[in-house]
């Protein structure tokens, strides 16, 4: 073999194997580099997560207890039989705030939802625990099972939320908030705003003049409101563990 012909063999065999080494090192750069970028963002998701939670862990959790507490109130403590019959004011006050405690949750709920929904978190760890309580939350209002009282369907559940948040905005950021008690009950006077509340009202109503009613529905929302807590407060700094007692069902 000629030396010219044996030079541009080895030549040719030498550029084959840098091109393998530079592809191969190109690839295993891409790879790396796409490894490192999954992990920011993943990094970044757990940060938007925990600053999430940060900001509507104390409101959500406070909606929650009051809305387990009040449950808790008229099962086990007769609250309607005490206040409902005491006087108008007092019956006006049982139906009202108690309207208010469960649209109060509901629209921290929405709240939480567009916030998570903005965000993106995906299949987080965090994320996927507070969905599945939620979700259970939610289907315990809506299933045909435990009676008609409380009963509120999936799109009756969010309208509440809808209508409960208005819009706070500072110099940095637009977020949400839910409407206080008094302009609650202010806007119970918009026939549009208090439709959404008639079957609630209705169901209350039967609670105060009916005191064997079926009260299933209210007992396993106030066993799923305690699972929230439990995620929300784990280490009981906010409410004590003798507070959590979930209510026995007595068929």
């Amino acid at each position: 073999m000629k030396p010219e012909v044996l030079t541009t063999i080895i030549a040719a065999i030498v550029a084959v194997v840098s091109a393998t080494i530079t592809i191969y090192g190109q690839t295993r750069v891409a790879r790396l580099t796409d490894r490192l970028i999954k992990q920011r963002e993943a990094a970044s998701r757990e940060a938007q997560t925990a600053v999430l939670m940060a900001k509507y862990r104390d409101p959500l959790l406070r909606s929650t207890i009051d809305l387990q507490s009040r449950l808790y109130n008229i099962h086990q403590q007769k609250f309607f039989e005490y206040v409902y019959h005491r006087s108008p004011v007092g019956q006006e006050y049982a139906i009202n705030n108690t309207l208010y405690v469960i649209a109060e949750y509901l629209g921290w709920v929405e709240i939480l939802r567009k916030e998570i929904q903005f965000l993106d978190l995906g299949d987080l760890d965090l994320n996927r625990q507070l969905s599945e309580l939620l979700i259970a939350i939610n289907q315990a209002f809506g299933h045909h099972r435990g009676g008609e009282i409380f009963q509120l369907f999936n799109g009756e559940q969010r309208a509440i939320g809808e209508i409960m948040m208005t819009t706070r905005s500072t110099q940095e950021v637009i977020g949400y908030d839910c409407i206080g008690y008094a302009s609650f009950v202010k806007r119970l006077n918009d026939p549009d705003f208090a439709s959404w509340f008639t079957k609630l009202k209705n169901d209350l109503n039967t609670i105060g003049k009916t005191p064997d009613v079926n009260l299933d529905r209210l007992v396993i929302i106030h066993s799923k409101l305690i699972d929230l807590i439990d995620f929300l407060d784990p280490h009981h700094v906010r409410v004590p563990t003798k507070h959590r007692s979930k209510i026995r069902h007595q068929p």
